[in-house]
């Protein structure tokens, strides 16, 4: 584990599991992020291969490239997974790959990870903690990704941010109209749908609200956003995630600029929200390189809030 600390704001890094963001504290609350700390001390870690398809659910934050459907189109390594339709799990030398230090500064840090023969890249994650900003009255961490193509052709992907956060968290992506949101089917047959609402200017999954006939809710909720952020409230911590807007032809059709996972059981530790977010789809030449910047503003409300407090501070930013 790499610990980050600067004034008020505690990153924890796993470096050697993908260069991973697992924890985020304020003057040193809970954890924002959705991460079994469990693990993180276990020495046994997952080791990338073509043929390792285990998935370990260490969540907190990190970045895959998009879009999924292509995730093994792009290698000979592993016939079968090129053949097969089923697109998971991501490219285990991006999630789970040792990301070496590059540099490391008292509010900074720049990881390098492993060359991945599967998506044809490597990733570079440069991670700030910034200045307090006075005027938003917020905290603030920036993590800016970098995807270098290791190939001697063109290959072609978006980068694909993913943080992880308490299922039962209240959360708000700001739309303008509901032909601007789509949300799926549940992931599995035995699952119910994920319910959901669009109220106020805001799209919200609503976890707290699912279906009691059914132990798990699922649904994926795909959204053209009418301004750049997502937004999640943990007790008094409000966290929007920040990034730069898009013209929806930029991105992969496959994909929207938000997508919002939202897996929903009765208890809040077995709930998982997975806020999303992809960048433009770019051809890379070789040596060449994509990057795409998010901005954590983390708030601390004095007291207690409600939902339609949260949506009154969001209008105003």
């Amino acid at each position: 584990m790499i610990n980050l600390e600067y004034g008020d704001v505690k990153l924890g890094i796993l470096p050697d599991v993908g260069g991973r963001i697992v924890s985020l504290q304020i003057k040193e609350g809970e954890n924002l992020l959705k991460s079994d700390s469990k693990l993180w001390k276990q020495k046994k870690r997952p080791i990338p291969s073509p043929s390792n398809l285990d998935f370990k659910a260490y969540n907190g934050h990190e970045v895959w490239v998009g879009p999924q459907s292509l995730w093994w189109k792009r290698q000979n390594l592993n016939p079968e997974k090129f053949e097969s339709t089923l697109f998971w799990p991501p490219d285990p030398y991006i999630s789970y790959g040792n990301y070496t230090t590059a540099v490391k500064d008292e509010n900074y840090i720049v990881l390098k990870g492993e060359e991945s023969p599967i998506s044809g890249i490597r990733l570079t994650k440069n991670i700030i903690i910034g200045e307090y900003d006075m005027i938003d009255d917020c905290y603030n961490v920036i993590i800016e990704a970098i995807a270098e193509n290791i190939r001697k052709e063109p290959i072609a992907w978006d980068l694909w941010m993913i943080t992880r956060v308490n299922g039962h968290n209240l959360n708000f992506v700001p739309v303008s109209d509901e032909k601007n949101v789509s949300v799926s089917e549940p992931t599995h047959p035995y699952e119910g749908p994920a319910p959901y609402k669009i109220e106020d200017g805001y799209f919200s999954f609503t976890p707290k609200k699912k279906d009691k006939e059914h132990k798990e809710c699922t649904a994926k909720a795909f959204i053209t956003p009418s301004r750049p952020f997502i937004a999640t409230l943990s007790g008094r911590d409000l966290m929007m995630i920040r990034f730069e807007h898009h013209d929806q032809k930029l991105l992969h059709p496959e994909q929207k600029e938000v997508e919002i996972y939202s897996f929903a059981t009765d208890e809040a530790e077995t709930s998982l929200l997975e806020l999303e977010y992809h960048s433009p789809y770019k051809t890379i030449p070789p040596c060449g390189f994509i990057k795409t910047t998010e901005v954590w503003k983390i708030h601390r409300f004095e007291q207690d809030v409600t939902e339609s407090d949260v949506k009154s501070y969001l209008d105003k930013i």
